[in-house]
C-alpha cells in the first residue's frame, strides 16, 4: 500500500474512524488483488454525511467489474460487513457497493474516464492502493 501519509492521518483516528478506514482498505486491497486498476480511497468524512470513504477501482470489461464486485462482497462478508445495497447490472459499466461508511465503485475504464469521481471530489484526500 502506498499512500500521503497526510491523506488520511491514521494516527489522530478514534476507534470508529479506524474500523471504517480498516473497512475501506479490506475492500480496496480486494480490489486490487483482483486486478483492479488504480485502486483509490477517497476519505469523505470532512465533506458528506453519507458515508465515509469512496473506494474507486475500475477494469477493462463488464465482466472483469462483476468480478472484482464479487471479490469485494466475499472479503467484507468474510471480515463480517454486509453491503446495505448493490447495483450490479449485467451489462454495467459502473457498479456500487454500499456498506454505509464505505460506498465501493468499480467502472470499466472508459466509464471511470467519463466520471472522474477523484476530480469530483479533489478537496478530499486520497489514497492510491497497491499490491
Amino acid at each position: 500500500m502506498r499512500g500521503d501519509e497526510s491523506a488520511v492521518r491514521k494516527d489522530t483516528m478514534d476507534e470508529g474512524e479506524v474500523l471504517t478506514y480498516g473497512m475501506a482498505v479490506t475492500a480496496a486491497r480486494a480490489a486490487s488483488e483482483m486486478f483492479g486498476r488504480d485502486v483509490t480511497i477517497i476519505d469523505l468524512k470532512e465533506l458528506v454525511s453519507y458515508t465515509d470513504y469512496f473506494v474507486v477501482a475500475s477494469a477493462e470489461t463488464d465482466r472483469q467489474t462483476r468480478r472484482i464486485a464479487e471479490e469485494v462482497i466475499e472479503r467484507m462478508v468474510a471480515e463480517g460487513y454486509r453491503p446495505r445495497t448493490r447495483r450490479i447490472d449485467e451489462a454495467s459499466s459502473w457498479i456500487s457497493i454500499d456498506f454505509l461508511d464505505v460506498v465501493v465503485h468499480v467502472f470499466t475504464d472508459e466509464a471511470r474516464d467519463y466520471y472522474r469521481l477523484e476530480s469530483l471530489w479533489r478537496s478530499a484526500p486520497q489514497e492510491k492502493i497497491e499490491t
